[in-house]
């Protein structure tokens, strides 16, 4: 095999031979195309010998590298020449310099007649770091170097810390040594940007310089602003609200907050259905997520008994991935951007694909499942789909619905049903004809309870209609099936919908 490649190398660059001319041709023997194996070689900043490569041309050859590069031999004939690369090691003033890069050329009689070779050095990107100020750090370039000196760590969480010069804060990730709140220290890294647009700092190195006092602050209280929070700056907050032990919510706002990176020993799970006072860092706004890094939550008491809960949001990595599963196109927001064309990527999507799984299996992990119908088939093809965070149902002719993972309920209480639902908008304006009901099945025995339909008029705008649901006559355990579907099946027409927000609580 590596032979008939070689004789194709070969005659390939006989053939641009005849095609490149020049008016020079009978003044040089040069090549008139040459090849290399490769495009790109890495060496560590301590080298551990040559790397070979193959140069191919149909005549002479010469080449040309910095100082730190060494090729043997730097010229050649015509066919094929292997050829060793090698470099220097990489120090200065006896000591690991930065990383550097240069581009080799072995070259032929013109430009058409150049290969080039990237060769990339490791070293110590960290080793002349340039001083920053927080403010000016998040104006930096991602993956630029950076040092913030004389900073005073103000709280720890689970991958990094918070940091502050006084007045702002800086939050860095993957610490690579522990750190202490109270410590005054020095760091460098390089500085990047998050999908919530709020700057970071991967940290390289840090310097312990002592202790200091942490600035008192007084948290700003975001309960009354939650959906109007933005900026790109971490903020000292603090929210109080109720916790569905997902998110936190306030009212009848449409943002919630979440918990981002919270430190070790914040048992959040012990505290779904409670009213919490939150207090820590913002870290950035996408409505409806908010990101809080927790420093204190205090339990305000149970507010509410949650038995099941999802909000989909854990399905953004998917959303965000898109169809392709290159993020082009990602899914849209069809409720919230007023939008009847958003992507909606199936959500078995085979490029969808996060830590080898599509959303649909990683769905069907967590004890969903589904059902897809036409007009002649109980088991029809893909008509499930991902916004972002929730599900979409049918397409024309398709229609589809939800089965619910079970969960456990203790013994003679009742059970309500939340969720929020919308329908699919045509092109004309006019919405699909939607009625959906939930059915709870106890080993055979079906039990129906009717959802109000939707009251969209024409080129109405999209809305979340909010469905409650009582389900105390029956009874709810883990074997019990319960599932929301649409009242008209098997139909040919479109019949679209869309769920988010499901809760399962104890009934007051």
């Amino acid at each position: 095999m590596k032979k008939a490649i070689n004789l194709f190398l070969i005659s390939l660059v006989t053939a641009l031979g005849c095609v490149f001319t020049s008016c020079n041709d009978e003044e040089t023997t040069l090549s008139r195309a040459v090849l290399s194996s490769a495009d790109v070689l890495v060496f560590d900043a301590i080298p551990s010998g040559f790397q070979l490569i193959t140069v191919t041309s149909d005549a002479d050859w010469v080449s040309e590298c910095p100082d730190w590069v060494t090729i043997s031999p730097s010229s050649g004939h015509a066919g094929q020449t292997e050829v060793e690369v090698s470099v220097s090691k990489n120090f200065r003033e006896n000591a690991i310099d930065n990383p550097r890069k240069a581009v080799i050329k072995f070259k032929g009689r013109n430009l058409e007649s150049i290969a080039t070779v990237i060769i990339r050095q490791g070293g110590d990107k960290f080793r002349d770091p340039v001083d920053y100020t927080i403010e000016d750090m998040e104006a930096a370039a991602d993956e630029t170097v950076v040092r913030l000196p004389n900073m005073i760590v103000t709280a720890l969480t689970e991958n990094g810390f918070v940091l502050t010069d006084g007045n702002d804060y800086a939050f860095v990730k993957e610490s690579p040594n522990q750190v202490s709140v109270g410590d005054k220290v020095s760091v460098v890294g390089e500085k990047f940007t998050d999908g919530m647009r709020m700057a970071y700092i991967i940290g390289g190195k840090i310097t312990n310089e002592g202790t200091a006092s942490v600035p008192e602050k007084t948290p700003v209280d975001i309960t009354a602003t939650l959906d109007n929070t933005n900026g790109k700056k971490y903020q000292y907050v603090t929210l109080t609200g109720d916790f569905d032990g997902t998110a936190i919510t306030v009212g009848e706002m449409t943002c919630k907050a979440y918990f981002m990176d919270a430190a070790q020993g914040f048992e959040v799970n012990k505290l779904g259905g409670h009213k919490v006072k939150v207090t820590g860092y913002f870290a950035g706004m996408a409505s409806p997520v908010v990101n809080i890094i927790p420093t204190e939550i205090e339990d305000l008491g149970v507010n509410e008994i949650i038995y099941f809960f999802d909000d989909f949001e854990w399905l953004a990595p998917w959303a965000a991935a898109g169809k392709n599963g290159n993020g082009s196109p990602s899914a849209g927001d069809t409720i919230g951007d007023n939008n009847e064309s958003a992507e909606s990527p199936q959500i078995s999507a085979k490029g969808m694909v996060i830590d080898g799984i599509t959303a649909e299996k990683a769905m069907l992990d967590k004890g969903y499942s589904f059902y897809r119908v036409t007009p002649d088939s109980d088991n029809a093809g893909e008509c499930i789909y991902l916004n972002k965070n929730y599900l979409k149902f049918g397409k024309t002719g398709y229609q589809a619905g939800i089965c619910f993972p079970s969960f456990d309920v203790p013994s003679g209480e009742s059970v309500a049903m939340e969720f929020d639902w919308s329908v699919q908008r045509k092109g004309n304006g006019n919405f699909d004809p939607v009625t959906l009901y939930v059915l709870v099945d106890n080993n055979g025995t079906e039990t129906e309870f009717d959802i109000p339909t939707h009251t969209f008029a024409q080129n109405d705008a999209f809305k979340w209609i909010h469905a409650t649901v009582d389900l105390s006559s029956v009874t709810i355990s883990k074997d019990t099936k319960i599932s929301i579907k649409q009242r008209d099946w098997k139909l040919t027409t479109a019949n679209r919908w869309f769920l988010d927000n499901v809760k399962f609580k104890q009934a007051k």
